[in-house]
């Protein structure tokens, strides 16, 4: 039976504010597997926010909480053994790339060198090494996705999926159909749920084989990125602030939605190897971010095939 967890993305806002207090109010909510997310890997090698381990863990512990994995980004630019180091005082296992920018095949097997490298790192430090997909790995080269050629291109020793559901479907793809086709592959999984009334269209990657096809300048953003180099802030400009806000619109709470996630929970529980199901909230349109992830939580527990336990 797969674990509900949520990935402190979803409060990221409130993290900003005061880190122990949005995490002691996550666990007064009840969240018990809890992924971090640090997007400022170039400075920090913790959780994010400047959060030593030990204090960060003495503050779960008080709720019975634990983290189960941690989101690093850029990947490439932290700084490996400290990010295991850091890890290991938390009693986290696994260590997930959240994002990649891919261009050309020969730049994906360079990266898939890397993946290999990175995780034989994290094996023999006692961690799985995991990479969390978006919709742009499922374009096509050379007539494959770059997420098979990953995977095709990759020691499975050394490298496994936090596969996002919602991003699959983003794709045009069916999440279900994917659960199938990664099977034990598939550590982890992230849930979130899309908007009846989004003003971005579903299906983000296109339909004919030329749409499908990975664009020439590549997709994907890494450790070059405006995003990586400022520790997670976004591009200022008016134009950037509209395109989030039309972005923003897709995302609605768990069960709010159009998802069918009781077909990805049992598919999660009866082809794969993930042993949780973690809740990421992109954005919200309720009052807070604490507000939304407690709605979210609510509308979890109707699903069956799940436990909320750690």
């Amino acid at each position: 039976m797969i674990k509900v967890g949520l990935i402190l993305y979803s409060v990221r806002e409130e993290m900003a504010k005061d880190p122990i207090a949005t995490v002691e109010k996550v666990g007064e909510l009840g969240y018990k597997n809890i992924e971090v997310c640090n997007h400022n890997a170039i400075k920090d090698s913790g959780c994010g926010f400047n959060v030593p381990a030990e204090t960060l863990k003495s503050t779960f512990d008080k709720f019975g909480s634990k983290v189960v994995s941690a989101h690093i980004f850029p990947m490439e630019k932290a700084n490996l053994p400290e990010v295991i180091e850091y890890n290991q005082v938390l009693g986290n296992h696994n260590i997930v790339c959240p994002n990649g920018r891919f261009t050309t095949y020969d730049d994906l097997m360079y990266q898939c060198e890397r993946f290999n490298k990175t995780g034989k790192i994290c094996k023999e430090a006692g961690m799985t090494y995991l990479y969390h997909n978006h919709y742009h790995e499922f374009y096509t080269i050379n007539g494959k996705t770059v997420m098979d050629l990953m995977m095709e291109n990759t020691d499975p020793d050394y490298l496994s999926l936090e596969l996002d559901t919602f991003w699959v479907m983003r794709a045009g793809l069916n999440p279900v159909e994917q659960l199938k086709h990664f099977g034990r592959r598939v550590k982890l999984l992230h849930q979130k749920d899309f908007a009846w009334d989004s003003m971005e269209p579903l299906n983000m990657r296109g339909l004919t084989p030329e749409e499908c096809t990975m664009p020439a300048e590549g997709a994907g953003t890494d450790g070059n990125s405006f995003y990586a180099r400022t520790g997670g802030h976004a591009e200022p400009d008016e134009a950037a602030k509209k395109a989030r806000r039309i972005r923003s619109t897709a995302f609605t709470e768990i069960g709010m939605g159009i998802m069918h996630i009781q077909d990805i929970i049992d598919a999660a529980n009866t082809y794969t190897d993930a042993e949780y199901i973690i809740l990421e909230q992109d954005a919200t349109r309720l009052e807070s971010q604490l507000v939304s992830i407690e709605k979210s939580m609510v509308a979890f527990k109707k699903y069956t095939g799940i436990s909320w336990d750690n």
